[in-house]
């Protein structure tokens, strides 16, 4: 019994002591986004929100939680079509600061999960309905420091996503891969 005290107390005492060593923060990012092209098989590009947790292990690593969702309708070719895009992606997060009295503070990512698109016709050619893929994204982009809790963030990725549509003629002019630009802010806890 007093073998496992000690060791709890060991264990314990390893945790708190690393907790203190390790600059944890959170920061959460909200924003406007844009794909170029768009994520079904119409159409230019789509403009949407994208929002972000990150949680820093170290003062450079941590994990990154990023949610996104775009819109479209298309007006040019199919009146009252319009698809609704979200994308769910998980991963690491680098981050390179200059230095502590520098306020630019460069990032990069490699997030995996997934994408999903709901495709509503005005007429009966629904080509997607509802469509779910896998979907991987990596870039990065830069934060600058207004004050020690506010930043605002540029951002740029390659998202490269699956989609299958109901009619396999039209599977080739479906985009997989999309550049996506993202600006906001910054909130750091």
């Amino acid at each position: 019994m007093r073998r496992g005290l000690l060791f709890c107390v060991l264990l314990l005492s390893g945790i708190l002591s690393w907790s203190q060593n390790a600059p944890s923060h959170v920061q959460v990012f909200g924003g406007y986004s844009y794909v170029p092209t768009n994520f079904a098989w119409l159409g230019g590009g789509e403009n949407g929100w994208n929002a972000a947790v990150d949680v820093n292990s170290r003062r450079w690593y941590g994990f990154t939680a990023d949610f996104a969702q775009y819109y479209a309708t298309y007006s040019f070719c199919c009146p009252g079509d319009h698809s609704n895009t979200s994308t769910f992606l998980f991963g690491p997060r680098v981050s390179a600061p200059w230095s502590k009295a520098s306020r630019i503070t460069p990032f990069g990512h490699f997030l995996l999960g997934g994408a999903n698109i709901s495709y509503t016709a005005a007429n009966s050619n629904n080509f997607f309905s509802t469509s779910t893929s896998f979907a991987w994204s990596f870039g990065g982009g830069l934060d600058y420091r207004l004050t020690n809790r506010l930043s605002l963030r540029g951002e740029g990725d390659y998202l490269h996503s699956h989609f299958v549509t109901q009619d396999n003629q039209l599977q080739n002019q479906v985009p997989n891969g999309h550049g996506r630009l993202s600006v906001g802010a910054v909130y750091r806890f």
